[in-house]
């Protein structure tokens, strides 16, 4: 795995402002230090292509295309695993008198929960229950219904709140349990059953739901 990655999110943001730099600067070993959900960025070559997608492509195109260049649905969103406990981790060092920053991180918490929710249930899990996995794909999505719940009503705490802390805390418990069984079992063992073909489009659609949410 290379050593460097990016959130793709940052990637896409960035992606056009970055262009000149970037081709003047070919030579680099990556892209800025990120941190990534869906995607693995290093090497001369990717970053080429990073640099040249800017110049030509929105941002919503080039998030879809930079989450396609990984080639593999399960570590895409076993990488947007990573980067959604890093922000609970964020979150639960922040101290208690610090309003504003627990705020920004609650929201961006909040909007990359939903992206990536919305790719797995829009893509993986009625994959998953076409191919005699419909009880997993119903658990698991009822375990995003359940996250999204909670997310409301920790929104709803005053952050001040000790039991606002213990909330989150326990949320992040719970997601990493259900990411965990999403990396460990459920996706690995769906990826064996599909086809090259199906791998291909699962990871395609992935990108195109992700896009959206650029």
């Amino acid at each position: 795995m290379p050593k460097r990655s990016q959130h793709l999110e940052d990637v896409a943001g960035d992606l056009k402002k970055r262009s000149e730099e970037a081709m003047q600067s070919f030579g680099r070993a990556a892209l800025d230090t990120g941190r990534g959900p869906m995607a693995t960025l290093a090497g001369v070559a990717l970053l080429g292509f990073a640099a040249g997608l800017a110049a030509s492509m929105s941002r919503k195109a080039a998030t879809e295309a930079v989450i396609g260049a990984v080639g593999d649905w399960v570590e895409a969103l076993a990488s947007d695993h990573r980067h959604v406990e890093d922000l609970f981790e964020q979150i639960l060092s922040s101290g208690e008198t610090e309003h504003a920053r627990r705020a920004k991180l609650f929201r961006k918490l909040d909007q990359t929960l939903s992206r990536h929710a919305y790719a797995e249930e829009a893509v993986v899990y009625p994959t998953l229950s076409q191919a005699e996995g419909e009880k997993d794909a119903r658990l698991l999505a009822s375990e995003h219904f359940d996250f999204r719940s909670k997310i409301h009503a920790i929104g709803a705490l005053d952050r001040t709140d000790p039991s606002w802390g213990e909330a989150v805390r326990a949320l992040h418990t719970q997601f990493r349990r259900h990411a965990d069984r999403e990396e460990g079992l459920t996706f690995p063992a769906l990826r064996d059953r599909l086809s090259p073909q199906q791998n291909a489009h699962l990871t395609r659609e992935v990108a195109r739901r992700a896009a959206k949410f650029a």
